[in-house]
């Protein structure tokens, strides 16, 4: 399966053998390279006219509350200069009259043409797990390939995850953490962008507490404030050895979703009546541990 994009309109079309019938609706579409050195972020695609060669990515889906988004990925089709003469059906949004149709009743325009990315697939589990720059040196955005798939047109299937926490948390700066946190924190701090605003308002408080006990207890003892036996501490008494620290904010904070954790469950509403955590009391949780990350001073 091919894909051109027209040099100079921007529309898109696609096809077996050549990228000859155009793209309905207009896809999408997005430069991206592999990030494999850290260096390669500074060495980002500049566009079609400055990268012609890059990868491109045709989004199919998106989806805001997972954060994933689901499409196929093409490479600089093989032995073809960019750009190049393609000869191509009327593409409606340009031609509805069908005025430039020309011998055969196509016409000629000058493209950037790939092919399914198959070097992709030869990467190691298919380059699932690795990270990708999505978008140009202008603005790019980090993605996590989660699943790569080969379909039976003979493109190469992608479902990609972003990397960002922006607007749910502030991102994190792992290279600020000791080296044996970073897994417990990285991993916590997924789980709660992957509750947030899907799952139900206690699941998400009850994974902001497990992280608020994971930041706090790597922090006390990275601060050199607590011996390692703290990371195994309830995070009630956690709260107060922060807050003896001059962390009050976090530590009140931390409290106060440790409380909203309690009112989750049946019996503690039941026995005293309180009413269980809801979509804002969920917010809050939230901002608490973007509050913790920001004042131990771990954003990116």
């Amino acid at each position: 399966m091919y894909l051109g994009i027209d040099t100079n309109s921007g529309l898109v079309y696609e096809g077996f053998g050549a990228p000859g019938m155009p793209s309905i609706p207009a896809p999408s579409i997005a430069q991206a390279k592999l990030i494999q050195t850290e260096a390669d972020w500074d060495d980002l695609p500049r566009g079609f006219s400055g990268s012609p060669f890059a990868w491109v990515f045709r989004e199919d889906s998106f989806d805001p509350v997972t954060r994933t988004r689901r499409g196929r990925f093409y490479e600089a089709q093989s032995g073809q200069g960019q750009p190049n003469q393609q000869r191509v059906a009327p593409h409606p949004y340009e031609d509805p009259l069908m005025r430039q149709v020309g011998r055969e009743g196509r016409a000629v325009k000058s493209m950037n043409t790939f092919s399914a990315c198959n070097p992709l697939l030869l990467l190691p589990n298919q380059g699932q797990g690795m990270t990708l720059a999505l978008s140009s040196s202008r603005a790019a955005s980090g993605r996590r390939i989660l699943q790569t798939e080969a379909l039976a047109n003979g493109c190469v299937m992608v479902t990609l995850k972003s990397l960002s926490a922006f607007g749910i948390l502030p991102a994190v700066d792992y290279g600020k953490l000791d080296e044996p946190f970073r897994p417990a924190v990285s991993e916590a701090i997924e789980r709660v962008l992957n509750s947030a605003f899907r799952e139900p308002s206690i699941s998400v408080v009850d994974h902001c507490r497990a992280a608020l006990t994971v930041l706090l207890s790597r922090w006390l003892v990275q601060s050199g404030h607590e011996h390692e036996k703290t990371l195994g501490t309830d995070p009630g008494e956690l709260a107060k050895k922060t807050e003896a620290r001059a962390m009050d904010c976090v530590a009140k904070a931390a409290q106060v979703v440790a409380r909203l954790h309690v009112r989750g469950k049946p019996n503690e509403q039941h026995a005293k009546g309180s009413r269980p955590p809801v979509e804002d009391d969920a917010e809050f949780a939230l901002h608490a541990v973007g509050l913790a990350i920001r004042d131990f001073g771990w954003t990116a």
